[in-house]
């Protein structure tokens, strides 16, 4: 059941969904026998929907037996926001009591002046500026009229112009607009001249076409009857159109057909009246459904949701033909004061809070889910809509075809199935040709949860009624089935692979170029259930449309490292050379391990190790090879330290004996500003993270010599051993480059291994900084990440050894994989994985079509940029530069004007907003023992304006989350 409070505050049910016990009873009951009593018979939803309702909230009905409903109905789609929205009941309950009057006629008030303001903003900005507003009576059909009378007395002519499927209205005007034959069949005397043009309609085209080439057909008819002096039709004063159907059967306009019907009516000075009575107001996924198009009408039509659930109607029309004398359209209801103020709450509620967006993903999360239950059943032969406004048209099950070749209607299992639906707690709609199509239509307040149960309602109807899509496939044809998932040598033998990759780059190219923020900012919750909604492996789809569904669900919702605004980590936008490396390498697939299994990548591999020892200054005795990045490459480094000692000091074999009795006294030493994969590598290696001796650093950040030659000193005098000392040319935060050349004379003096993890700073052997990276030439082992400043395509590192003999510490010879006769290079004898990627195909295609002097320029732009960001930071008074830049980082924090506030709990609110609004994607560290921002500047094609305006986003965002605390 659902509960109320008496002041409708905080109202919540005590169930999001409907909590069923078996089937709903829908025998009628005392009330819904007097309705049929007193009532006429030209009632229409009770007798497919016999609930009578007792009370109702959100997207739930409750009926007089106490039985709780979800309404994907929603009163036709008044109630936009659902039922007693506790805001809209508020804002009514106050304009009462203030002794607001019921109705004014056309005089004004100031609750109808707070509307129409609400009502421009909610507008397209462009339209708005020079649009008229006029008010009708309460229903959608009087605006309809209004706006045919404003057509025809502007234009002077008298022919109107409407589509099959369309509906305006049950009055004398609207009625003769309408697509329906059947309602319209007894009516004699309707409103003349009126014209029935082709809407696109994909599943039964008229001209037997389908998608794009059906519409573009339509169109051509359109503009050749206007043109033909001999079509019989005089020219229009007005074209009337739907931008989605409902009635008709939740057929969308393809955005380009409207912006096409748009010039085609400005090219004949015919006026466009788009009506959006039910599909306006959010319902779509924009204000709109017209906005997608990017054009404007001469009139728009509105009811039902604009008035916030109360009765209401208005015309919005370019003020150019505003040829209205006074008193010519009236009406005494047109004045409803109520409405006005629940019409401009709800609109403000809507435009606060993003709700058309959010329509957008549940409208795309439950248009999922249908297609899903579609590929189940053979009585689903479309699913189609816009956002929270969709349409499932029900067909034969058994297959059947018109006489059109088109899938058989199946008006009465339509009507089972919306009856099997509401026994299971569902209300929904019918409508379409021949009454065939299934409508949803929910409030667009309606959460995951509930259209998960809505959709396991559907679904339920359709099984209690239907059998299941038979799985069959024949023995003889699987393996060809098999065949169209891989690639295969020979004529058209790639032909998928090409499909695939032409598609999934189009998706990608049209994800970029739609791209306007860094993340969208839909909430992580929200997604982690559109993810899960996936179904993943239950359903198998075609690649095409698991592509598709990539693209929508991940492509769109991922961190896109290329917009300016994205600056928060060590994550670049990757190189172009790499991007078409990657396909190289997914498609060969060679394993690094063996030559037979990489024979060219394995020389590749080689020669790209080779240029790296020569550039940071080792000799013919030095080798490296690939990793996953850091992590890795510390852990191999400090691997190859541990043996060496141990070989060492008593000439044990760790590979063979495992580790000595002494091993518990092995120390690293590195500074408090080292990576924290020195802990992790020592724990790996069965040292535990205490054997990390973290020493002081200098105000720059980099490694005290002066602390690290006390830590050793004290160390040794404790019997412990302090074996390697790891340098770092890049700190995670600050970008720190220790002294290497003091390092390394440490390194030598006390007979230690020397690491340096370069896994940021490595690229700056290619800049003209190369200096701050002197002595790194006497390491024995460097970590080097390509998917960092060398802007590769994640996963991408590399370790170096100064003496390649050390490899011998993790070398294993199997007899299936690398003989120890072998004459071949065997990569797989310098690395801790069997399997690796070709990675180094990335680096050595970037380097051909680049260059390493190119990179260097950039890494050079990058430091001098990073250092011009940090003085407009220091330059602005709401933010505190918190550490002079080392390398690409700027590090600061917004402080503000307001004395006395959380500075850190503010830095961390500022940073959590601007990522899941998705406005920026900022780092977040701790400098000083405050909470700082971080930007890590790795984009070379970023400008300063780019930056200005991030400060000021948000500077913005800080002083929205100010005002709302101080709230």
């Amino acid at each position: 059941m659902i509960s109320f409070n008496t002041d409708f505050q905080g109202t919540v049910a005590p169930s999001p969904i409907p909590v069923l016990e078996g089937l709903h009873d829908l025998t009628p009951d005392e009330l819904l026998l007097s309705q049929e009593h007193y009532e006429s018979e030209v009632r229409s939803y009770p007798r497919r929907l016999p609930v009578a309702i007792a009370k109702a909230y959100g997207a739930l009905v409750e009926d007089s037996r106490g039985q709780v409903y979800l309404d994907c109905l929603a009163g036709a789609g008044t109630l936009v926001l659902g039922y007693n929205h506790p805001e809209i009941n508020q804002a009514l309950i106050e304009q009462l009591n203030a002794g607001i009057p019921y109705q004014t006629l056309d005089i004004t008030t100031p609750a109808k002046d707070h509307f129409i303001r609400e009502l421009m903003a909610f507008l397209p900005q462009d339209f708005a500026e020079n649009a008229k507003v006029q008010f009708c009576g309460p229903s959608g059909a009087d605006a309809v009229e209004a706006a045919i009378k404003l057509a025809k007395q502007t234009t002077g002519r008298n022919t109107i112009a409407a589509f099959h499927g369309a509906y305006h209205g049950m009055t004398n005007g609207t009625m003769a607009m309408m697509g329906n034959l059947n309602t319209k069949a007894r009516r004699q005397g309707l409103m003349s001249d009126v014209h029935f043009l082709p809407f696109p309609y994909d599943l039964r085209c008229p001209f037997g076409l389908h998608g794009e080439q059906g519409a573009r057909q339509g169109l051509r008819y359109i503009e050749r009857m206007l043109a033909d002096d001999e079509s019989g039709v005089q020219k229009p004063a007005a074209i009337i159109v739907e931008p989605v159907q409902g009635e008709g059967g939740v057929i969308p306009a393809p955005a380009f057909w409207l912006q096409e019907l748009r010039r085609i009516t400005e090219e004949h000075g015919i006026l466009l009246i788009f009506d959006e009575i039910q599909c306006g107001i959010g319902k779509t996924g924009s204000h709109f459904a017209f906005e997608e198009a990017g054009i404007q009408p001469d009139i728009l039509c509105l009811s039902k949701a604009v008035g916030g659930g109360l009765p209401m109607s208005v015309l919005v029309f370019n003020k150019e033909i505003d040829t209205w004398l006074p008193g010519e359209h009236t009406g005494t209801f047109r004045g409803n004061q109520l409405a006005m103020v629940s019409g401009a709450k709800a609109l403000e509620i809507i435009r606060r809070d993003n709700l058309a967006q959010q329509a957008q993903v549940t409208g795309d999360y439950l248009r999922r889910g249908l297609e899903k239950i579609a590929e189940k059943t053979s009585c689903i032969a479309d699913v189609r809509g816009k956002g929270l406004m969709l349409g499932v048209e029900i067909c034969d099950p058994e297959g059947a075809k018109n006489k059109f070749g088109e899938p058989l209607s199946a008006p009465e299992l339509t009507i089972a199935i919306q009856r099997a639906a509401l026994e299971r707690g569902l209300i929904i709609e019918k409508g379409g040709r021949e009454g065939s199509v299934l409508r949803f239509l929910p409030p667009i307040i309606i959460t995951f949860e509930q259209i998960d149960f809505a959709l396991n309602a559907l679904q339920g109807a359709i099984d209690s009624l239907v059998e299941p899509k038979p799985v069959i496939q024949p023995i003889n044809t699987i393996q060809n089935t098999w065949r169209e998932h891989f690639i295969h040598v020979g004529s058209q033998g790639a032909d998928g692979f090409e499909a695939a990759m032409n598609q999934s780059t189009q998706a990608l190219k049209k994800l970029f170029e739609n791209t306007d923020s860094p993340y969208s900012g839909i909430d992580p919750m929200v997604l982690r259930s559109q993810i899960r909604r996936a179904q993943l492996g239950e359903n198998p789809q075609s690649l095409s449309d698991v592509i598709e569904e990539t693209s929508e669900l991940i492509g769109k919702n991922s961190i896109i490292v290329q917009h300016p605004h994205c600056i928060a980590h060590l994550h670049t936008p990757p190189m172009l050379p790499a991007i078409a490396a990657e396909a190289f390498i997914t498609a060969l697939n060679q394993s690094m391990d063996s030559w037979d299994q990489a024979s060219a990548a394995t020389f590749v591999e080689q020669e790209v190790t080779d240029w790296l020892c020569r550039r940071f200054g080792f000799d013919d005795n030095a080798d490296g090879v690939f990793t996953s990045g850091g992590t890795q490459s510390n852990l191999m480094g400090l691997l190859m330290a541990r043996d060496h000692i141990i070989n060492t000091l008593s000439g044990d074999n760790v590979q063979k004996n495992g580790l000595p009795d002494y091993a518990d006294k092995l120390r690293v030493i590195c500074s408090k500003n080292s990576h924290f994969t020195m802990q992790k590598s020592a724990s790996l290696l069965g040292l535990g993270e205490h054997a990390v001796v973290c020493v002081d650093t200098y105000s720059d950040g980099t490694i005290s010599v002066e602390a690290a030659e006390e830590a050793i000193s004290s160390l040794k005098a404790e019997g412990l051993i302090p074996f390697v000392i790891t340098g770092t040319a890049g700190t995670t935060d600050h970008g720190a480059v220790d002294d290497l050349d003091d390092v390394a004379d440490l390194a030598s003096k006390h007979g230690m291994w020397m690491h340096v993890d370069a896994a940021y700073g490595g690229a700056l052997k290619l800049s003209r900084h190369h200096a701050r990276l002197e002595g790194i030439e006497r390491a024995d082992s460097v970590t080097i990440d390509f998917h960092k400043m060398f802007f590769q395509p994640i996963s991408c590192g590399a370790v170096i050894l100064k003496d390649k003999s050390h490899f011998r510490y993790i070398r294993h010879h199997a007899d299936y994989l690398n003989r120890e006769e072998d004459v071949l290079p065997n990569l797989v004898d310098k690395s801790l994985a069997t399997t690796r990627r070709f990675d180094a195909l990335k680096v050595w295609m970037t380097l051909q079509n680049v260059g390493p002097q190119a990179i260097g320029s950039m890494v050079d732009h990058l430091l001098n940029q990073t250092q011009l960001v940090a003085d407009m930071v220091n330059h602005r008074s709401n933010f505190e530069l918190l550490a002079a830049p080392c390398l690409s980082t700027v590090l600061f924090r917004f402080k503000g004007n307001e004395k006395g506030s959380d500075l850190d709990a503010l830095n961390k609110q500022i940073r959590l907003d601007a990522l899941v609004q998705g406005r920026a994607v900022v780092g977040e560290t701790v400098v000083d023992g405050k909470v700082a921002l971080k930007f890590t500047l790795l984009n070379p094609c970023l400008l300063l304006t780019d930056f200005e305006q991030l400060l000021n986003e948000l500077d913005t965002l800080a002083n929205e989350i100010a005002k709302q605390t101080s709230l």
